[in-house]
């Protein structure tokens, strides 16, 4: 039933990945003689990872569409619909920051995390479609739609801060040839890495409140009471993620932190947001039970 979607996302992998190596290889793929690309093979490897990102990211848009239609639900009804709509919102950002900012390195680090989600996906192409009331609740699309688009951030604001990173490593030990001249300056990476938290985490509060404004609302019946929900382990990861990127922005804005420090706070953010995948839970799964309100699946 879901095999068209997973043909096309099965295609948008088999784009993805070439698309993260022509990325990678702008920043540490060397000459024979140890010179620095070319200017025409920086062109051809640009041009190249940005059209196979774009032929991917509209592959898994078909794809995502073919699923929803193919089981009459929303992405979200799924561990697959919602770990493919994860990864298409990361390649998507990574494009625009291509295009629109001229960062292609950033998808040196972030095209690997679009891919590792997207494999991941396929993993789960088999599971359970959860067919309940709380996936029929606007509150609940919104609540996923906005947590998954502030993750899409954060990744962004990973690659960044891992750019950041290398470049201050090389410039400590004096290595100003090769990668080095195709690293966006630090300042730009500080700056973008800052813009991205300041969007992603409204939407991250954003999520996270409105899944707390349906808790308490009574809809949810047993799998989202508030005892149990704020007791889930999921939802304890997903808080803390939420102060660390506060404790960024206090830092940043607050305190006038600048530099290295920053960066590895957006490092760990990022693996903690990703921790939330393995955190075990009772009100994120997408198991059926006895009454249609009691199965769990947002």
């Amino acid at each position: 039933m879901t095999l068209p979607s997973a043909l096309l996302n099965a295609l948008a992998l088999a784009f993805y990945l070439p698309s993260a190596v022509c990325y990678a290889a702008l920043l540490f793929l060397r000459a024979p003689a140890g010179a620095a690309l070319s200017t025409d093979s920086s062109g051809r490897l640009l041009r190249g990872g940005l059209l196979l990102l774009l032929l991917g990211s509209a592959a898994q848009f078909a794809g995502i569409g073919a699923w929803c239609l193919l089981v009459g639900r929303s992405p979200f009804a799924s561990e697959y619909g919602t770990l493919i709509v994860l990864a298409w919102i990361i390649s998507f950002g990574v494009a625009i920051c291509d295009m629109r900012f001229r960062l292609p390195a950033v998808g040196a680090f972030a095209m690997p995390v679009a891919c590792l989600v997207l494999m991941l996906a396929m993993l789960h192409l088999r599971a359970p479609v959860a067919d309940t009331v709380l996936l029929q609740s606007r509150i609940v699309s919104i609540h996923v739609l906005a947590i998954l688009a502030s993750f899409s951030l954060f990744a962004l604001a990973f690659g960044c801060a891992g750019l950041y990173l290398l470049q201050n490593r090389l410039l400590k030990a004096h290595r100003t040839v090769g990668a080095l001249r195709r690293l966006p300056a630090l300042v730009t990476l500080d700056n973008l890495s800052f813009h991205a938290v300041a969007y992603a985490f409204p939407l991250l509060t954003l999520g996270l409140v409105l899944g707390i404004a349906y808790v308490y609302s009574g809809v949810g019946g047993e799998v989202a009471s508030p005892h149990r929900w704020m007791t889930d382990i999921h939802n304890l990861v997903a808080f803390g993620t939420w102060l660390l990127y506060l404790v960024y922005l206090g830092a940043r804005l607050g305190l006038g932190w600048q530099g290295v420090r920053l960066q590895y706070i957006l490092v760990v953010g990022l693996l903690l947001a990703m921790a939330l995948y393995l955190a075990p839970t009772t009100t994120h799964r997408f198991s059926s039970i006895r009454q249609e309100q009691r199965t769990s699946g947002y």
